[in-house]
């Protein structure tokens, strides 16, 4: 077995909460950086017409504990609950561990789950059809390489297409390898800013890049909820979370700096970071972000389309294509917000899950997603392909852990 690196994550969902104070507190942080760099300016001042020269001023240092990115934290507060800051990263990487097994498992303890029938399903499958799923597995990444390269373009990172795609490739193969979902962000980001200090606006790039992703997926499952033939009988505790989420994405979040302004102050950080901030451009340009969409678009599409594929070569015909819209985006999305190692488990039992509902035996369930863990595997290989062949170096901090890991 490989050993898995450790790199820093990037806390999402539940695990990035604001200190006790608040915007308050940032606000007072802001003033006193600005007060000093007042005092700072009017000493030069008075060097200048003494005829001293300024002494230069001080790089920043940042702590490995400051940033996801090095030098990161001197672009923005750091926002963490005292309580999760205590947990080490081994002891949340070992929960999300034992969360994974135990969900694994259960698919044999209670979900009447029989491994044989699932390996037999899986090596009787049409090679033909996994080999198309995997095509369009491949060919996908260039789609949302090229959505990522008009993100990062727009926050002052131009990079050439086949760059971001090797990057993205790298990116999945950390999200794979790394005890994280979200590892492979932090890699993006990383070689995005070498050779510049943009780290915020690198990060900004990413998280919006995600943003998109997961925009199309929660409108593909409410337009298969609303509008699929016998969608009525799936149950309330599916259908309620995808709308509420879809409407946060499409109704909400598009406002958010007006409402920002309207109720916090203009004055506000929140307020300052979503009008005047990185993230700006990306409320302003409505072009861009109907072209992000519509990249999105291709690429779900050609993720379903797999999807498809592989419940073709399991011989699953009776399941209606629309159905393929509502459960892919959510096994993806909770797969990506459970705690857990790169989704496994959680991934195996929502594919049981969701697929039982339409009379599909729970062995064939899990035999879909440990063959759709195999595509993306393989997919991921491409990135670790490109990593070695592009000479790409960890980033520090990864590297040091790598190396502590090692050593332990």
């Amino acid at each position: 077995m490989v050993s898995k690196a450790k790199t820093p994550t990037i806390e999402i969902g539940s695990e990035a909460h604001a200190p006790d104070d608040g915007p308050d507190r940032s606000a007072r942080q802001i003033g006193r950086m600005q007060e000093a760099s007042r005092a700072a300016s009017l000493k030069g001042q008075r060097a200048n017409q003494g005829g001293i020269a300024p002494a230069p001023a001080e790089e920043p240092v940042v702590s490995p504990a400051e940033g996801l990115v090095p030098g990161m934290a001197s672009q923005s507060p750091s926002f963490s609950i005292p309580f999760l800051s205590r947990i080490s990263p081994r002891t949340k990487n070992t929960l999300k561990l034992v969360i994974s097994i135990a969900l694994f498992a259960s698919l044999f303890l209670f979900g009447k789950v029989d491994l044989s029938e699932s390996m037999r399903a899986c090596v009787g499958a049409n090679k033909a059809y996994l080999a198309v799923g995997l095509v369009l597995f491949l060919l996908a990444v260039f789609v949302m390489a090229h959505r990522w390269q008009l993100l990062a373009q727009a926050v002052g990172l131009p990079r050439p297409f086949m760059k971001m795609v090797q990057l993205y490739y790298v990116g999945l193969f950390f999200n794979m390898f790394l005890p994280s979902t979200v590892g492979g962000d932090v890699t993006r980001c990383y070689y995005l800013t070498k050779g510049s200090n943009k780290h915020l606006h690198a990060l900004t790039s990413v998280l919006v890049d995600r943003a998109m992703g997961l925009a199309m997926l929660l409108l593909f499952a409410t337009a298969g909820i609303t509008f699929g033939p016998g969608a009525n009988g799936l149950p309330l505790q599916l259908k309620l979370p995808v709308f509420l989420l879809t409407l946060a994405m499409f109704c909400l979040i598009p406002f958010l700096p007006s409402i920002s302004k309207r109720i916090l102050g203009e004055h506000n950080w929140l307020s300052r970071k979503l009008n005047h901030g990185t993230a700006t451009v990306f409320w302003q340009d409505k072009g861009l972000i109907c072209m992000s969409l519509f990249l999105s678009l291709v690429s779900q599409v050609m993720f379903v389309m797999a999807h498809i594929g592989v419940g073709l070569a399991l011989g699953l015909d009776k399941i209606p294509l629309w159905y393929y819209f509502v459960f892919f985006p959510s096994v993806a999305v909770l797969g990506f917000v459970t705690p857990s190692v790169n989704g496994i488990g959680v991934r195996e039992w929502a594919y049981c899950y969701f697929l039982s509902l339409m009379g599909v035996d729970r062995s064939v369930g899990l035999a879909f997603a440990l063959i759709l863990f195999g595509l993306t595997t393989i997919s991921s290989l491409v990135g670790g392909i490109v990593y070695m062949a592009g000479h790409f170096k960890l980033p520090p901090k990864a590297n040091a852990a790598s190396q502590g890991q090692t050593e332990g």
